[in-house]
């Protein structure tokens, strides 16, 4: 097995899927950003089981998020301005390049990772874990983007944004035009 997190865009009635992006071993924190907006659990499409393992989003507003997020950083004096460049490019590029791909949800398969520990933790609730976490993180971006604190590092102790000030590369983007289960066919 592959153990990669695969995103998609979709339409509302999830019958057309496009390819996104894939990342391995673990949900990147972009995903856990961009999934913060009308975050749901639905079945998969990729895998046969009939508990919810997939986290849903609205694509614009999603994408939005992470941008408003984006723009914000760039305001703090300890980042490096130039990486939220280059995670903004990236995404710009994409999408530019594959207007295809910009449906109305995203659609997380999580399965291949949730399954590295499958055996120690069911499935579902390391969905609803993730659910949770990204619910967590989108009230605390909401919050953070409300206030607009001078240093956002002092802002709170939220764990994601100490791994941001240690490694802006933790937000970085890994858009892909064809995933190992690519649903780019016609």
């Amino acid at each position: 097995m592959a153990n990669r997190a695969y995103l998609y865009s979709a339409n509302k009635e999830l019958t057309k899927f496009r390819d996104v992006s894939e990342y391995p071993n673990e949900i990147p924190l972009f995903y856990k950003i961009i999934l913060g907006s009308e975050t749901q659990m639905s079945t998969s499409k990729i895998w046969n089981f009939e508990l919810p393992i997939v986290i849903t989003a609205d694509f614009k507003n999603g994408l939005k998020k992470f941008y408003n997020f984006l723009d914000y950083l760039e305001t703090q004096e300890s980042v490096d301005k130039q990486k939220i460049t280059e995670f903004k490019n990236e995404t710009d590029d994409f999408f530019e390049k594959h207007p295809e791909r910009e449906l109305d949800l995203l659609f997380l398969e999580g399965g291949e990772i949730y399954d590295l520990v499958g055996d120690i933790y069911p499935l579902e609730e390391q969905n609803e874990a993730l659910y949770d976490e990204i619910i967590s993180i989108s009230k605390d971006i909401d919050e953070i983007l409300e206030k607009k604190p001078e240093n956002v590092f002092d802002f709170n102790d939220i764990y994601w944004l100490q791994a941001i000030k240690d490694d802006i590369n933790i937000l970085s983007v890994y858009w892909t035009y064809v995933s190992y289960y690519s649903f780019n066919k016609s």
